[in-house]
């Protein structure tokens, strides 16, 4: 492959289709035996709950388990010590950029976050508002590298991350309370409910954060709840979800090279700020027809956000968001035959409307007015066949029409356009004997341009660009018994008219061709009773194909903000009942520092590596736990700048700190 041997493109891509194909010839010699797959998990990845050993691709699931035994505090937190992922950390807030296979700062804008199935990602250079999704509410995530788009619609070109929040659970009757502690001041406090009974069940998660993190001006307030009602049975129900977040966040800023040597603690701009509220309304159906399985979901998300920047110069810059987002997906399941062979038939229609409000303020003047929209109408279908016991073949297409435009009244500037994309996906599983498997699988996917790609806020002119298009290939292998799992795989995937900006012009651009391509290998497994152990490393490279940025050609050059490699490993070890001792490593390499597409800088950002401790006892309705972050007090930052000068602006990350938490189960 390129990344060992330097071969060419076309030879590496004739690699790539020639393994497509010996997956293919593999399903007509292989043994006709069934697989036998670890645990049964349930899972979303086709809209509807499904085995995952009836899917051409696997899933990857963090489960509540996993949860509870790891040191992290948010999602974010969870996801980097998965294979393929990168998490960073580029504002200060704890809304860290979530990165799938190398997609740099524009990498949360190529990952796809559903809740529960629905979109969160924003239509703006925003992260999601992970703060709002606190794990004690969480049932499991589910990750799907490379795959979504047929499904999801745009946005999921590196791949979809599905948080499923917990339902009632049936005839059960118990609340919970806790209390967590930690450096930096750090108080956190949750309480629960599960109130229900066979038909009708009530279930509530509530947070109250309060931090004042590790830099200077970095303090958070959080607090936020879930609800959640259901009835009926779980083949024919109702149910509505409801979430709020109330976010109060001091902004410290990036630092010089020479600050962080000095103090990195200290904030760049003091008194700056962003306070965010946002709600969701999610209601639901699902109903038996039959053998077929009919879903619909109606959803309305709102946001406002208040930020200030310059608080501490005559150049105070406000800016006051509104955002809110309209959403229905009926979908349906089909199951029949076809002669002798089981299909699968999943379709439905997407219908969305974002509508987006800002305003922004220079000393009390009003410089801008940007009123922006995206609206969505999209059908798909995807179709799962079991050729053989051993065999299961997925084709996936979807046709999804766009308009998005964006005004600004006081400038007097405005524009819209309409597209019609498309996405396909051909995926193939192959069972060899009982443990082991081969995929394979290659579509395309695309990326809707949002209204700050479009729009530039400090000149207040408007560029619209094209929609970001890619064509992508999978190729892997799996061995999943009861107590052990391992996966290899390499990917590629050719991307025409990516959105990024240019460092240059200060203006989102389309770009010519790049490339991502890599291998990600990955395993679990018991090493004797009561010791699990993980551990996964992803070779992930990012490419300028051809082009230039400010005159000088980037051909073959590297994107900023993608470690060419990155591991993680992590034991579990129950040495008494009820008792746990959890440890984690994590490793990320050396990468470009953003804003250094020309490869040019001369310096990368440094390597590093973390280890987390965590030590829990579950004591009758006690649950107890305690840690220790950033073991060996390791000094780095997951975020740095090249500002030109020649030096780098970063956000320098936690040093060592401890928390601990006391919950309690009322039973």
């Amino acid at each position: 492959m390129r990344f060992f041997t330097g071969l060419s493109a076309r030879l590496h891509r004739f690699i790539f289709e020639t393994l497509i194909l010996a997956v293919i010839s593999i399903t007509v010699h292989a043994q006709q035996t069934t697989a036998t797959i670890a645990p049964e998990v349930v899972v979303t990845a086709t809209r509807f709950d499904e085995l995952p050993q009836t899917l051409p691709v696997g899933v990857t699931v963090i489960t509540a388990e996993d949860i509870r035994n790891s040191t992290a505090a948010a999602v974010p937190e969870l996801l980097q010590h998965v294979a393929g992922i990168q998490v960073r950390d580029d504002s200060g807030s704890p809304n860290w950029q979530v990165d799938m296979r190398g997609f740099g700062i524009f990498g949360d804008q190529n990952t796809l976050v559903l809740l529960d199935g629905q979109r969160i990602s924003e239509n703006e250079q925003a992260s999601v508002d992970w703060e709002a999704i606190p794990l004690s509410s969480i049932e499991r995530i589910e990750i799907m590298r490379g795959s979504g788009a047929v499904l999801y619609g745009g946005g999921a070109t590196g791949g979809t991350v599905n948080i499923i929040t917990k339902n009632p659970q049936s005839n059960r009757n118990g609340e919970y309370a806790g209390v967590d502690a930690g450096s930096y001041d750090t108080q956190n406090y949750i309480a629960g409910a599960n109130i229900a009974g066979q038909n009708f069940g009530f279930i509530i998660d509530a947070r109250h954060l309060e931090t004042d993190n590790y830099r200077d001006n970095n303090q958070l307030r959080d607090q936020n709840a879930q609800a959640g009602l259901q009835w009926g049975s779980d083949r024919d129900r109702l149910y509505a979800k409801f979430s709020g977040d109330d976010q109060i966040l001091q902004l410290p800023g990036a630092l010089t090279q020479a600050q962080i040597r000095t103090n990195p603690q200290q904030a760049a701009t003091p008194g700056d700020f962003g306070n965010t509220y946002e709600g969701i309304a999610n209601l639901g159906g699902e109903f038996g027809i039959g053998d077929a399985d009919l879903a619909l979901n109606l959803e309305y998300r709102g946001k406002t956000e208040h930020a200030a920047y310059f608080v501490a110069t005559p150049y105070r810059d406000d800016l006051d968001t509104q955002v809110d987002t309209w959403s229905v997906t009926p979908r349906l399941r089909l199951p029949f035959m076809l002669g002798s062979i089981s299909n699968t038939l999943v379709t439905g229609v997407d219908w969305d409307q974002w509508d987006y409000d800002s305003t922004t303020s220079v000393a009390g003047f009003l410089l801008g007015h940007p009123l922006a929209g995206q609206r969505d109408l999209a059908w798909y279908a995807q179709n799962t066949s079991a050729l053989t016991a051993t065999t299961t073949l997925s084709l996936g297409v979807r046709d999804q029409d766009v308009t998005y435009d964006v005004s600004d009244e006081v400038n007097d500037v405005q524009a819209s356009r309409d597209r019609d994309l498309r996405a396909f996906e051909v995926a193939l599983r192959q069972h060899l004997g009982e443990v082991f498997s081969l995929y394979g699988k290659f579509g395309n996917s695309f990326r809707i341009p949002n209204v700050n790609d479009n729009y530039n806020l400090l000149t207040a002119t408007i560029t619209m660009l094209e929609p970001q298009t890619s064509h992508d290939r999978e190729v892997g292998i799996e061995y999943q018994a009861a107590k052990t799992y391992y996966r290899a795989a390499l990917y590629e995937m050719d991307i025409n008219n990516e959105i990024h900006l240019d460092p240059f012009t200060f203006n989102n651009v389309n770009l010519p061709p790049t490339r991502r391509y890599g291998m990600e290998l990955e395993g679990k497994w018991e090493i004797v009773t009561g010791v699990s152990v993980y551990a996964n490393y992803t070779y992930a490279a990012a490419k300028f194909v051809e082009g230039s940025f400010g005159g000088i050609d980037v051909t073959d050059k590297d994107v900023p903000l993608v470690p060419r490699n990155s591991a993680n490993i992590g034991v579990t070890w129950t040495f008494a009942k009820g008792a746990q001792l959890s440890a984690v490593a994590r490793y990320v390499g050396e990468q470009i520092y953003d804003g250094d597409e020309t490869n040019t800088f001369g310096q990368k950002m440094p390597s590093y590596t973390l280890v987390d401790l965590k030590l829990s006892k579950e004591i009758s309705n006690w649950l107890l736990s305690a840690g220790i972050k950033n073991l060996f007090d390791e000094k780095y930052f997951s975020y740095g700048v090249y500002t030109g000068f020649p030096t780098y602006d970063a956000y320098p990350a936690p040093q060592r700190n401890w928390f601990a938490s006391a919950q309690y189960a009322f039973r």
